[in-house]
């Protein structure tokens, strides 16, 4: 007599899998939604050597046009990948959301489509990505040509 044992994932199984793509960017976190403003943060040299440091050095840029809510909010109303642990690419920024003043979520990005093209934010530990928009790339290029260093500011 033989058996056949049938591999049943468990829940935790099922939270781990890459491949489940449980909702949007918004739904998941509907505070989205209310996002007024953007503080947007481009590391100086996010390729460099320093593996441990590279997101010491940045420039910022704040901005209240709704275009450049929108086109993040657009980005993020994709199906998103969950993830337990960050990806090995290094991100380019972040995007600090605001509402009414209030900072509520950060969404990393990375441009370097080649091999890392992404947005991601963390909730409830997790970490939830998506493929970086062509549009968006586009206008984080022409905001990291407007952001500032502090020592410039």
């Amino acid at each position: 007599m033989s058996f056949v044992y049938c591999s049943v994932p468990t829940k935790k199984q099922e939270d781990t899998n890459p491949f489940l793509t449980a909702s949007t960017g918004v739904e998941l976190d509907t505070r989205l939604l209310a996002a007024d403003s953007l503080v947007v943060v481009f590391y100086k040299d996010p390729y460099g050597e320093d593996s441990l440091r590279y997101t010491r050095y940045y420039t910022t840029l704040a901005t209240t046009d709704t275009n450049n809510v929108a086109l993040l909010l657009q980005n993020l109303s994709k199906p998103f990948a969950k993830f337990e642990k960050v990806k090995s690419c290094r991100s380019e920024g972040k995007v600090w959301c605001y509402s009414k003043g209030r900072i509520f979520q950060t969404v990393s990005f990375s441009t370097r489509c080649n091999d890392c093209c992404f947005v991601y934010f963390i909730k409830d530990g997790y970490f939830f990505y998506t493929p970086l928009d062509s549009a968006l790339a586009e206008r984080l290029s022409v905001l990291k040509s407007l952001a500032k260093s502090d020592e410039t500011r």
